[in-house]
């Protein structure tokens, strides 16, 4: 007979993750999000991340944000290993910290491999979501992931007493690098629907960018794997049709890619059409789904896609690569239209095509909406994470023979 305290409502969630609100992104935004979601239901919940926010050092260690325990540690060497997430504090706040359950988000991060020792050693189940696992930029770049994926990357895989995949594509990545099947279960990301649903159709922005539209929107992190380049490349076939068009991207740039972004528009004469904002606030981020007429994701890789679902609950037509976990979730010509190649011809081909098709904008906004409605809410995504929490504290107390 298990012990009934793991069958309690309530439980620590220790959430280990290499950054946190306020820097932008998708893990963050997840990471954030479950966590409130957690706490609603009654949960505590305990966030360790770096201080690192986007171009900049957060100020406060430790803060409580909505009830959220945050605690925020310097990177070691962050130019040289940021890719890895080294924190060594991680050490010294697991020995007083006590949860029930470690939740590791990020795989290729030397901090949820820290994290996952301690876990182990203190008996406390682990479980890990991995995120996108990208495919690596260069030579050097594989051989440093071939190495990280054979050594630690099996310890943690190993160590772990649940993976989270976000979608099959993910799955499969993770079973190719050694996941043991048995352990892998598919939880996908979620999105606030009464956030973005109720927004108005708003022509404040493209008052300030002074164009009538059409409006092209990208919205997440500026890298290599997002292929923005190639939009750019497509925006004199765009403005033969759509004069007025404007390319807006939203979002931080990582690796100082805007700069060679902007000298592309320059050196195709369409420097105009391009708008690269930075970061931005969540009320100016939803002004501008409020104004956008297409959503465009071409990236060569992408691990799920939150800002895809953002547009989606923002009734936004989305132009998405299926590479990744877009191709998983979306259907071609019903959710979403999918690119058969990330190419500029192709790019330019599927935004005249969903802009001059009034039926198909329709039909792709409306399954769009459902499928978020029916599969993608947070309340959704948090409903499966409880469920996975209490079986690994089930297993955890069967295995210690309490």
């Amino acid at each position: 007979m298990v012990d009934k305290r793991y069958e309690r409502i309530s439980m620590h969630i220790i959430q280990v993750t290499p950054r946190f609100p306020p820097a932008i992104g998708g893990v963050e935004e997840h990471v954030y999000r479950i966590s409130l979601e957690l706490l609603k239901r009654g949960h505590n919940v305990t966030v360790i991340t770096s201080n690192e926010t986007d171009d900049e050092t957060y100020p406060l260690q430790i803060e409580n944000l909505q009830g959220i325990q945050v605690y925020r540690f310097p990177l070691f060497m962050p130019k040289v290993l940021r890719e890895f997430w080294l924190m060594p504090d991680i050490p010294r706040i697991f020995r007083h910290l006590r949860g029930d359950v470690v939740h590791l988000h990020g795989y290729r991060c030397l901090s949820s491999c820290i994290a996952a020792y301690f876990a182990r050693s203190k008996h406390v189940s682990t479980v890990l979501t991995p995120h996108g696992i990208y495919p690596p930029r260069s030579y050097s770049n594989a051989l440093l992931k071939l190495t990280f994926d054979h050594t630690l990357g099996r310890f943690l895989l190993n160590f772990s007493d649940k993976i989270i995949a976000l979608s099959e594509h993910n799955r499969q990545v993770l079973l190719r690098i050694g996941a043991p099947a048995k352990k892998v279960a598919i939880v996908p990301n979620g999105v606030d629907l009464e956030e973005y649903m109720t927004l108005q159709r708003s022509k404040k922005i493209l008052d300030e960018l002074g164009s009538d539209g059409p409006l092209l929107l990208y919205v997440g992190r500026i890298d290599w794997n997002k292929r923005l380049e190639n939009v750019v490349e497509s925006m004199p076939l765009i403005l033969k049709e759509f004069p007025s068009a404007k390319f807006v991207i939203v979002g931080p740039d990582y690796a100082k890619y805007s700069n060679a972004l902007l000298g592309l528009a320059k050196k195709l004469k369409v420097e105009h059409s391009l708008v690269i904002t930075g970061k931005v606030s969540r009320e100016k981020l939803r002004e501008f789904y409020s104004a956008a007429n297409v959503f465009l994701l071409p990236s060569s890789y992408e691990g799920f896609g939150l800002s895809m679902l953002e547009a989606m609950s923002s009734r936004i037509p989305v132009i998405a690569s299926p590479s990744g976990g877009p191709g998983d979730i979306l259907s071609h010509g019903v959710h979403a239209w999918l690119l058969r190649k990330s190419t500029p011809d192709e790019i330019f081909k599927s935004v005249y095509g969903v802009l001059t098709d009034l039926r198909l904008r329709e039909t792709l906004v409306k399954n769009a909406f459902e499928l978020v409605k029916r599969k993608y809410t947070w309340k959704m995504v948090v409903d499966e994470l409880e469920l996975i929490y209490k079986r690994v504290l089930r297993e955890k107390a069967i295995r210690l023979g309490k």
